[in-house]
Formats: C-alpha cells, structure tokens, sequence
C-alpha cells in the first residue's frame, strides 16, 4: 500500500507518460471525493433526522488533523476543502 509518508518509487519515463499517469490519479481523486460527498451527505441527513446538527466541528477537528498528519501543513489546506465540497458548502 503506497502511503502519503513513504511513496512507493515510480518510473516515469517521459514528460508525456507522468502527465498521463497525473491525469489518472487526478481522476481517482475527483472519484474518491464524489464517493466521500455521498457518503458524507447521508451522514448528514441522519444527523439532522436525530436532531443533532448537521456538521460536528469535532470531527472535522479530527479528519484535518489525520490530513496534516499524512501531508503536512499543505494537508490542513486539502482537508478543508475537502471536508467543504463533501458538507455541500462548496460552490
């Protein structure tokens, strides 16, 4: 499993075939966060069906913290928006 701290190495033979391989991973993370907004949104509808409130502050606390954890301080940024589209506050 590649992980955010240890990158598994990649060959990249030329500028052409590294955009290509980017292109895949920028689609299986557009997929992966589409995935999470599902998820994320019915979740939320169960919150507010137990009238809790939609968003817990304590969680987000916590998902930003295991960003920042696996990227660094650029991972705080990738979280935040992430976290945004998923809670549906994203334009």
């Amino acid at each position: 499993m590649i992980t955010a701290s240890s990158p598994a190495p990649i060959d990249v033979p030329s500028v052409e075939a590294g955009r290509a391989l980017i292109d895949e991973v920028d689609r299986d993370i557009q997929r992966l966060l589409a995935h999470r907004a599902q998820i994320s949104r019915a979740i939320q509808a169960l919150r507010v069906a137990a009238g809790e409130p939609r968003v817990q502050h304590q969680r987000e606390n916590e998902v930003i913290a295991g960003y920042r954890r696996a990227l660094g301080r650029p991972g705080v940024a990738v979280a935040l928006a992430a976290l945004g589209y998923c809670r549906g506050d994203a334009g």
